[in-house]
């Protein structure tokens, strides 16, 4: 991603930088079996020593790719997308998610929230992590919450942050 003009594009969400995307099941969550297309963005800075897919940590080895192409691809496999990373938030995911609702598509995240929630969502699953915790309001919007619970002292900070999503319930 070295030239300046497609750095821009990336930093406007016009582009993003695209690890991978295919059609898979919702293996896990709330909307474990369903049928969605899967986008997963690179970058992230967040650094989860447990982390299954590290190679997306690095922006710069993924293609800047066009959103509308993203679209494009989407569109063929399923009207319900989700969107993940690394770190989706990373980068500005309203042009995303207009391109998405525009054609009717169901639009879901999950993210860290270690940077501000861009982007309109129709589920939000929030995953935080101890060594950048989340912004912002997105403990309100999240509709599901994923900790990984690696050592015991783990579960301590998934209730703190249960209370915060629940704090409505």
């Amino acid at each position: 991603m070295a030239n300046t003009a497609i750095l821009d594009l990336v930093d406007k969400g016009v582009m993003l930088p695209l690890m991978e995307e295919f059609y898979t099941i919702q293996g896990e969550g709330y909307h474990k079996g369903a049928a969605a297309y899967f986008i997963r963005v690179g970058g992230c800075d967040v650094g989860c020593h447990w982390c299954d897919v590290k190679e997306s940590w690095d922006a710069e080895r993924h293609p800047p790719t066009p959103i509308h192409r993203i679209v494009e691809n989407a569109d063929k496999y399923s009207k319900t997308i989700v969107v993940t990373g690394g770190e989706p938030l990373t980068w500005d995911m309203k042009p995303l998610t207009t391109a998405l609702k525009e054609r009717g598509m169901q639009t879901h995240i999950e993210t860290s929230g270690a940077y501000p929630l861009t982007g309109t969502w129709d589920w939000i699953c929030l995953s935080p992590k101890k060594n950048k915790l989340p912004v912002g309001d997105i403990h309100q919007k999240a509709h599901e919450l994923k900790v990984i619970a690696y050592y015991t002292h783990d579960f301590q900070f998934s209730e703190e942050h249960a209370a915060q999503v629940c704090e409505e319930c």
